[in-house]
């Protein structure tokens, strides 16, 4: 009997664990079904653009949940099926999660069989279920998977629908994988005003364009979702990114990727050309002014602006202040006893310690009662509340931060994060702004930040340095693009008569992105030398002691006392033979 159950309880355990892999691991895709995927997803935006919609982002963890479903639906089914809810009993919504997309998901798109990509289309937009999904105002991003059996002929082709509060996609061509054009089109979402909680942002008020993640040369302009843009010119994969900002300065940085030229290269398309999240971001250029700890924030905040602040009791109203965050802020006077009000959320990080930073100023600093108390309550447990007397601030009419430390704990019987602001005083009390960080950690730069909740999206993150106690710097926006090295050209050509002298010197451009930092050339050929000279690498060939043929080196151009830094290459061909001759075509004048 023991041995008996013994052998279910392992054999329940195996299958656990079996659906768990398999729930994890999207089936790998052949560069052909990748193309059709990615064409798709374009005609899919065409037929959007032709219907008033905006397109949709190609993003990665949706299209891993939707190839799997479509594997799924052909490998793990007995006979043809046609539906949304896979093997193990799940739906669309619980396999975007498990795939790992963070923001909202659940409409899908089947085909129950193998079709091509303006076929597909075609039979979901005379559809019309399949259609209002298709073109659903509410998607952002989208995810496509195509399986096909080769044996059999049976396939699956599977769409999914996404939208993420903390990412504002921008589009190239509606998605296109190539353009013979270097004047694009592009679409550029705004944020999703009211989403995220406290880790949501206002709409964007300004933008900057750039072909480089650096933004080298770039300038704030009015945010507009529709712009002509220029790719950098010659042929291969181009990057656009675009940085927006709202009315608080929040930022947020997204790009797009399509191929310039006649054809991409098949085994190029993939992940590189999709959207996708991550759970960590890298800080550089880190300067704490001797602090010796540190906390961040990818922008956390709420303001009197936010739609929960409300006043409870006593006097209060929304005042214009030019020094306030945002340009307003909420006065809480005298009269009718206490002003109390509040702001609150039921969406935010929980269970990991955080710092809330309250931004206030009185019109009267001179008194040592009493003036104001301020608290967090995070599911259920209150921190405070703080009493302030006046002489708590530095200086009248100026804004001061107040740090109180909380966790917004897991809690079913109470949802809320509050911020909670007293005047308590005969002082006008001013509410300006909470900014929220994680709990301070020992200095270094550069450093690698573990986002809580696993998804950074080109958030903004902010940065402020503390002694951990009662210390503190404002804060400032970090740096997240890594400095770079290119070279330009990326490819020289020599020809070289083996008895003759050396042929002339070339040159090459080298550019560095995202910072200052010294370089260095090295070669892997005794034949090719690199000579650094201010901005550039002047490249040399010797021929002497080298039979006829084809000589290929490279040299190396790398950064110096920076890490992190990619090197740059530029291929060097050599060609040595006895003599060249040149070629005389026939000239025809029509």
């Amino acid at each position: 009997m023991r041995t008996r159950f013994g052998l279910v309880t392992l054999i329940v355990l195996f299958l656990l664990a079996w659906q768990t892999v398999l729930t994890l691991a999207s089936p790998s895709q052949t560069p052909e079904l990748i193309l059709k995927e990615a064409q798709t997803v374009y005609l899919g935006n065409i037929a959007r653009q032709q219907n008033g919609v905006p397109p949709l982002r190609w993003n990665k963890q949706l299209t891993d949940a939707a190839r799997w479903f479509s594997w799924d639906s052909v490998e793990n089914r007995a006979s043809p099926y046609c539906g949304h809810q896979d093997t193990q009993g799940n739906w669309p919504d619980y396999r975007a999660r498990t795939f790992g997309y963070k923001g909202g998901a659940g409409a899908e798109n089947a085909f129950c069989g193998y079709v091509e990509p303006q076929d597909a289309i075609n039979g979901w937009m005379n559809d019309p279920p399949h259609r209002d999904i298709l073109l659903g105002s509410g998607s952002r991003e989208i995810g496509l998977g195509y399986y096909l059996r080769s044996s059999d002929g049976r396939g699956y082709v599977t769409q999914d629908f996404g939208a993420d509060s903390v990412y504002p996609p921008v589009i190239i061509e509606n998605e296109a994988i190539n353009t013979t054009s270097s004047t694009v089109n592009l679409y550029i979402y705004d944020r999703q005003v009211g989403a995220g909680g406290f880790a949501g942002m206002g709409a964007a008020t300004q933008m900057m364009v750039s072909n480089d993640a650096c933004f080298t040369g770039a300038s704030w302009g009015t945010y507009s979702a529709n712009k002509v843009w220029g790719l950098a010119s010659g042929t291969g994969w181009r990057t656009v990114y675009v940085k927006t900002r709202d009315a608080f300065n929040r930022t947020t940085i997204v790009s797009d990727t399509i191929y310039l030229g006649s054809s991409a290269p098949l085994n190029e398309i993939g992940d590189a050309q999709m959207s996708t999240t991550q759970s960590q971001v890298t800080l550089r250029d880190l300067n704490s002014g001797g602090l010796p700890q540190m906390q961040f924030s990818a922008s956390w905040s709420a303001d009197d602006l936010f739609d929960t602040f409300t006043l409870w009791w006593g006097n209060g109203g929304r005042v214009n202040d030019a020094a306030a965050w945002g340009g307003t802020a909420y006065r809480l006077y005298p009269g009718n006893g206490e002003s109390f009000a509040w702001v609150w959320t039921t969406d935010f990080i929980k269970d990991v310690p955080l710092v809330a930073y309250v931004r206030l100023k009185v019109n009267d600093n001179t008194s040592s009662a009493e003036v104001a108390r301020i608290s967090v309550k995070g599911g259920g447990t209150e921190y405070g509340p703080r009493s302030l007397k006046g002489t708590d601030f530095t200086a009248a009419n100026q804004y001061q931060e107040f740090a109180i430390p909380f966790t917004y704990n897991t809690n079913p019987n109470d949802l809320f994060l509050m911020f909670n602001f007293w005047r308590s005083g005969s002082a006008d009390v001013y509410v300006d702004a909470v900014t929220i960080f994680t709990a301070p950690q020992a200095f270094a730069s550069p450093t690698t930040w573990a986002i809580p909740g696993g998804n950074y999206r080109g958030q903004g993150v902010w940065v402020r340095y503390t002694n951990g106690s009662n210390q503190f710097s404002t804060f400032s926006e970090a740096t997240t693009t890594a400095p770079s090295l290119s070279a330009s050209p990326s490819a020289l050509f020599f020809l070289a008569l083996r008895n003759g002298s050396a042929p002339p010197i070339q040159t090459a451009t080298i550019s560095r992105m995202c910072g200052t930092f010294n370089w260095q050339v090295t070669s892997n050929a005794a034949w090719l030398q690199g000579q650094p000279q201010s901005d550039t690498v002047r490249v040399s060939v010797n021929q002497s002691g080298l039979s006829n043929g084809t000589y290929n080196g490279t040299l190396t151009v790398s950064a110096v006392g920076v890490s992190g830094v990619a090197p740059a290459t530029i291929a060097v061909t050599m060609y040595v033979a006895d003599s060249f001759g040149m070629n005389y075509f026939p000239f025809i004048k029509k």
